[in-house]
């Protein structure tokens, strides 16, 4: 089945098409603009128009003649859990699903769409007798609207998707050895979450993303914002730049994920008896500069690396990937999806 992958985002829209075949593939179509509603929410009808023009016009200055389509859905807009449960047929597993969903998700069963799947079973012949569980749940009203939005551009969306996913897809895609502490840092939110190879152990997110970096640059140097886009991207956590300044007004508000990054790995190493040895950058943010030196020394042993969804991969002759690789990461997860 021919199809593209969509990664509709606060800042940009993403778009990936691949040809996959095992565990390599070939990318057909690149592309990306920015989201000039700078939202994702798309009730207002003008603000749905801008958002939808400039998409279209993506997909017409890309020649793209596909219309079937993978959507990616935003982390901030769906429920998600791994839960251990007794092993249990696969039916069995479909009827108990909704009462462990109501355990935590915190609206009406009948106002959502759940998907779930199996993270992990006992070994044969072990002694333990629970399994482990990827729930997922989101409202159905935000569903229709994605559905809405992408069907206005003229694309028929097969299936949606969670960025978690469809990151752990493209970072996993041909094995990917230990436990991983995946961080994709979008303009919005950042997504924390543990794989112990392709297999996602949890997930939350985090309200921390660039947009609240720019802020705080802007407020603490009384630069007017796009000055402050500008002295993040160029200098981010560099000590030796304007005086260190950029570097500390950043660090006030990395502050708080570094902590949620290290809650995260102690959290794992107490309920899974495992460590992680690595730590996966993804996301528009993974380019602020000098960020993955300093993650390396707030947590020594663990190496840390800006992820590159495309490795697997090959371009079409003369298709140039894009500088800002990790980026993409959401949109070829959705693109590698198989049916």
């Amino acid at each position: 089945m021919s199809f593209f992958g969509l990664d509709i985002g606060t800042s940009s829209f993403k778009l990936v098409q691949v040809l996959r075949t095992g565990n390599t593939f070939t990318v057909e179509g690149v592309g990306a603009v920015a989201n000039p509603i700078g939202s994702i929410d798309f009730t207002d009808v003008v603000q749905k128009q801008r958002a939808s023009d400039a998409l279209k016009k993506m997909i017409s200055d890309m020649g793209l003649k596909e219309r079937r389509v993978v959507v990616g859905i935003s982390e901030s807009k769906v429920y998600s859990r791994v839960v251990s449960m007794p092993v249990m047929s696969d039916a069995e597993l479909s009827s108990a699903i909704s009462w462990e969903a109501e355990q935590f998700v915190p609206v009406p069963i009948a106002e959502i769409e759940m998907d779930y799947s199996v993270v992990r079973r006992p070994q044969a012949g072990s002694t333990n007798n629970e399994m482990m569980v990827y729930l997922l749940a989101s409202p159905k009203i935000y569903l229709s609207q994605i559905v809405d939005f992408v069907t206005s551009v003229g694309l028929e969306p097969i299936a949606i998707e969670s960025e978690i996913v469809a990151v752990i897809r493209s970072l996993t895609l041909g094995g990917l050895v230990g436990t991983n502490l995946l961080v994709n840092i979008g303009a919005s939110a950042t997504i924390i979450a543990i794989a112990d190879g392709d297999a996602l152990l949890f997930s939350y997110v985090v309200p921390v993303g660039g947009i609240a970096l720019t802020r705080a640059l802007s407020q603490s140097l009384n630069f007017p914002v796009a000055q402050a886009e500008e002295y993040k991207r160029t200098y981010g956590l560099d000590g030796r730049q304007f005086e260190g300044k950029v570097k500390a007004s950043l660090l006030t508000v990395l502050a708080s994920l570094v902590n949620e990054l290290r809650k995260a790995i102690e959290y794992h190493a107490v309920q899974y008896k495992t460590t992680v040895s690595r730590m996966l950058l993804s996301g528009g943010g993974a380019y602020l500069p000098e960020f993955a030196t300093h993650l390396s020394g707030e947590f020594p042993g663990v190496e840390v690396i800006v992820a590159d969804p495309f490795a697997k991969g090959r371009v079409v002759k003369d298709m140039k990937l894009p500088a800002d690789k990790a980026g993409y990461s959401v949109a070829v997860g959705l693109a590698l999806r198989e049916f």
